[in-house]
């Protein structure tokens, strides 16, 4: 988000910090010469001459595809750099959300659901025309639903996405908060039994809807990995686990829980006249046009029932191999494992580590070279075109183990197993491995060595894993630093000297803002390892070797270890030392 603090200087319309001085750049705005979207990000070197050339010479083939979409999928520019472009070419002011004074009188024009679903908040008034700041300034179908809703004329101005959804949580949190008090208190019974006897006819009805949207949408655009309702004795707490923290945002009425728990069954197809044992189910959620699937668990306790929503959204976790954050060394390693024909590829950490996202990756690249692919999967979290994925169901004895010798008979180019949880599945996979099939799966290990000392724990015969293993990563995720409030970090010297870094070495950590929730972090990265299993590990591999021993030679092999590459990002001041402690521990 650099690209918006360095607008000004760059010669853009103008800056606006407040609605003062949006107002004079407004008035400015028609002395502006309009300039060409090719010639501007030329002119600003964020793209050079031949690339534009190619780009256009494209477009000329391809009369339905936009200039910036084109330059976006070359990779000549980032998102960000064109719509600030397109803000620039149009001689539309660039905003600056964070501490801008809203006209509430603008903001109650729209409902949060609209301003959620096109990006765009309402910041004033100028003459007759709403002001709307939105990030991509040629979305016409956005200004005109918003024009048609406010019976206004539009005036775009430009905000980066991540400002306008911090605005969107900060200004229409409050009114919905408001709206559910007001509207939800005619719901309130002191008889329990009564509250569940209405639960489902109340789950039907508007204002339970709008709640329970709500809470989805708020934490899918506070960009939320779960959600929590966790009820007490006498109110219930919603939490969002954002960047692997858990944050409280609001209480909601005690007498509400049982209608909100039955809207979520509905939405999930779970029975909801059953309070008295656990249940897990899928949805979906329509937010704009991306689609995030949602995995529902409820769980019976003291003061009523506990429900976890997983938010699975694709927009945000499928990531490509390039995003995952390899070195170049490590990106051309791992590259050329996956595409080998055959041998097992391990992703190994604790729960919540980023494993099935460094899979899925492997595979969008794989994928690319017109293979069978069978995955088996517990649950399915992300479907892919063009690949077959099998949900087990241990319920009906229908695990990994039964699925893997189904699918050997599809013939297979490549199997993704979710996890290798015991012996029969591990020694299936290494039989596959071993007849020409490329396996990618999860183990949980601390470390690359360690994956390799589990499989023999489990049964495999070392002299089979030689064969069969290529490679091996390890990986944690930490919490990037974030780039609005990060300062000097004051750092205990008990982690310096456990790291083994210099006690004069400075490095930086978020002191927490609005735009972080006042975390000082914002998004995950992953540090990691890769073990790969070259002719002097294997011959290494035999009974009885020892873990720690493979460990120094994969060192000596040129393995950069998962601690020092974590301490490698804080020098970048990516993350925070703290966090390197915190994270890195149970691998020192």
């Amino acid at each position: 988000m650099q690209d918006t603090a360095l607008a000004a200087s760059k010669g853009y319309p103008g800056m606006a910090l407040n609605a003062a001085g949006l107002e004079s750049v407004l008035k400015a705005q028609q002395q502006f010469r309009h300039a060409t979207l090719g010639s501007l990000l030329v002119e600003e070197k964020i793209i050079t001459q031949p690339q534009l050339d190619e780009a256009l010479d494209y477009q000329s083939r391809h009369h339905d595809k936009k200039l910036g979409a084109i330059l976006s999928d070359m990779g000549a520019a980032t998102s960000l750099q064109i719509y600030l472009a397109v803000a620039r070419s149009l001689g539309a002011p660039v905003v600056c959300l964070n501490g801008f004074d809203f006209d509430h009188r603008a903001l109650a024009l729209i409902t949060p659901e609209l301003a959620r679903m096109h990006h765009v908040i309402p910041l004033m008034f100028h003459e007759d025309r709403l002001v709307l700041a939105m990030e991509n300034l040629l979305d016409t179908s956005a200004i005109h639903a918003i024009s048609f809703v406010t019976q206004r004329a539009i005036e775009p101005v430009f905000a980066p996405r991540e400002e306008i959804n911090v605005a969107i949580n900060k200004y229409f949190d409050t009114q919905e908060l408001e709206l559910d008090r007001l509207e939800l208190s005619d719901y309130y019974y002191e008889d329990d039994l009564e509250i569940w006897k209405e639960a489902e006819r109340l789950a039907n009805e508007t204002p339970i809807v709008k709640l329970v949207d709500n809470i989805i949408l708020g934490a899918i655009h506070q960009r939320a990995s779960d959600i929590h309702i966790r009820p007490g004795s006498k109110k219930v707490d919603l939490l969002y686990r954002v960047d692997g923290s858990l944050i409280k945002k609001r209480e909601i009425q005690k007498g509400l829980l049982p209608a909100i728990v039955s809207r979520i069954k509905i939405i999930s197809r779970l029975n909801i006249a059953e309070h008295r044992l656990p249940q897990d189910g899928r949805s979906r959620m329509l937010d704009g046009k991306n689609i995030v699937d949602m995995r529902i668990s409820t769980i019976p306790c003291q003061f009523g029932e506990s429900i976890v929503i997983r938010l699975l959204n694709k927009s945000e976790g499928l990531r490509s191999v390039k995003d995952i954050g390899f070195s170049p060394r490590d990106e051309q390693l791992f590259t050329h494992l996956i595409n080998k024909s055959y041998g097992i590829l391990l992703v190994t950490g604790p729960t919540g580590s980023g494993k099935t996202t460094t899979l899925y990756a492997a595979m969008r690249e794989v994928a690319r070279h017109n293979l069978n692919i069978v995955t088996v999967e517990d649950p399915v979290e992300y479907e892919f075109e063009g690949m077959r994925q099998i949900h087990i169901l241990p319920q009906i004895n229908f695990g990994f183990p039964q699925a893997l010798r189904h699918i050997l008979r599809h013939d297979p180019d490549v199997i993704m197993i979710g996890e290798i949880r015991d012996e029969e599945t591990a020694k299936i996979a290494v039989e596959s491995a071993l007849t020409g099939h490329l396996v990618l799966s999860t183990l949980h290990t601390n470390d690359a060595p360690g994956a390799i000392t589990r499989l023999v724990e489990m049964g495999v015969e070392p002299y089979l894993l030689k064969s069969a293993v290529i490679g091996v990563i390890a990986q944690r995720l930490v919490r990037r630093n974030c780039a609005y409030c990060m300062a000097e970090e004051d750092i205990d010297p008990f982690v310096r000297t456990t790291l083994n870094v210099p006690n004069d070495e400075v490095f930086y950590k978020g002191q927490g803002c609005e735009r972080c929730n006042n975390s000082g972090f914002f998004g995950r990265l992953a540090a990691y390892e890769l073990l790969v299993i070259n002719e002097n590990i294997r011959g290494h591999i035999m009974p009885g070797f020892a873990g720690s021993e493979l460990r120094k030679l994969a060192v000596a092999e040129g393995m950069v270890t998962l601690t020092d590459n974590a301490i490698q990002l804080a020098r970048q001041r990516d993350t925070s030392l703290s966090e390197v402690y915190r994270v890195c521990l149970e691998v020192l």
